[in-house]
């Protein structure tokens, strides 16, 4: 399953850079103030925005996948183990299967992402330019109360990615419609009882 969780010491470089070595809030129920309306767009405001985004580890994030074996060699490795018959074609419907399961699950958190940096953007949107230009170019030189804000703010974005980037049961489900059709195609239960399309246990 693919996963493209955000690395911890790049979470932890960032609070680092918001409150120096103070740690972590005192509880995470804790609740930053909330901030006022969205306030007009200008030059200068937008590229604090897009500097700011450049320094949170998640919003820059370069997708690359951690390195991990193909689907290719999974089904490969899976075909040598199984004591079964069975066609070409069975095998390469196994790998597509896999390679939609891994689109899904990226586009799920893509999509997760995504609502995380539209949800940091309206929150630089909100704030004076003195605030957007620290927060840009040098939050460490916040005052201790705004700094303590913006960590809170991030811990509940970054939070709300980890919870909602699962993947989910309409994905699973999917998958797993996807095997019990391609084991009843070729009628795997009959060869073997230990295939996808089995009736579900009492």
């Amino acid at each position: 399953m693919l996963r493209y969780n955000l690395p911890a010491l790049l979470v932890l470089s960032l609070f680092l850079s918001l409150t120096g070595c103070n740690g972590l809030p005192r509880t995470t129920t804790d609740n930053a103030p909330p901030l006022g309306p969205v306030l007009p767009d200008s030059e200068a405001r937008n590229a604090w925005i897009a500097q700011a985004l450049a320094r949170d580890p998640l919003a820059s994030q370069n997708r690359q996948p951690a390195p991990r074996q193909s689907n290719a060699q999974v089904v490969a490795k899976l075909r040598q183990k199984r004591d079964v018959q069975l066609p070409d074609a069975y095998w390469t419907q196994w790998q597509r299967n896999l390679d939609a399961f891994d689109a899904d699950t990226l586009r799920h958190k893509e999509a997760q992402r995504a609502l995380y940096i539209a949800t940091f953007t309206d929150q630089l949107k909100r704030v004076d330019d003195l605030t957007l230009q620290r927060l840009a170019n040098a939050p460490d030189t916040l005052d201790a109360a705004t700094r303590e804000d913006w960590k809170l703010r991030l811990i509940d974005r970054y939070s709300r990615y980890i919870i909602d980037s699962e993947v989910n049961r309409d994905i699973i489900d999917a998958h797993l419609r996807r095997m019990a059709l391609m084991d009843r195609q070729y009628g795997v239960c009959a060869l073997d009882s230990d295939c996808w399309d089995r009736p579900p246990t009492p």
